[in-house]
């Protein structure tokens, strides 16, 4: 076993959603790499390599927080050009979606606990090092419903990573 977990809490999309995304994926092509449906993910906050010990303390910090139902719909396709990332995306945030955000990140800076403090914004990977850029597409709406979070471990395998959940959180409202 590793001495470390790289580790992220993040959003995953229900086989719906997934499966949506997934078509919408295929209509553009461009030579990258696709993300495995499996992986769509967007991540709330990345923690990189911690220590075994610090997954029960994540998860009881998790346990504490309270996630909001809210809507998203992922209307917006754009790119980081410089990583040859194309995402999905929408064209607003939610506030109850950006208040646990901000919730989640102040509980990790109470703990102690390290990540990735780049400016967050929401965004499902579709595909990497895509050479060229994304077509002009027809206009977007997947409706995402979202219904709580998950910390996740990303673990390297032959042919990329693997995501794995270490627990989920639901709201109950």
């Amino acid at each position: 076993m590793s001495a470390g977990h790289r580790l992220f809490f993040a959003l995953v999309p229900d086989a719906d959603v997934r499966q949506r995304v997934a078509e919408l994926q295929r209509t553009i092509g461009g030579g990258g790499r696709a993300v495995k449906a499996d992986n769509f993910h967007v991540t709330l906050a990345f923690l990189g390599s911690q220590p075994p010990a610090a997954i029960p303390v994540l998860q009881e910090l998790a346990s504490r927080l309270d996630f909001r139902r809210c809507n998203v719909t992922l209307d917006t396709v754009g790119s980081f050009s410089r990583s040859g990332v194309v995402w999905l995306g929408p064209g607003a945030v939610p506030a109850e979606l950006q208040a646990f955000r901000d919730t989640l990140v102040d509980a990790l800076d109470r703990a102690g606990i390290r990540f990735d403090r780049k400016h967050w914004h929401f965004h499902l990977t579709l595909y990497r090092r895509l050479r060229k850029a994304p077509p002009i597409m027809q206009p977007i709406a997947i409706a995402w419903r979202l219904h709580g979070f998950s910390l996740m471990e990303s673990i390297s395998v032959d042919k990329g990573v693997e995501y794995h959940s270490l627990g989920r959180w639901e709201t109950s409202h």
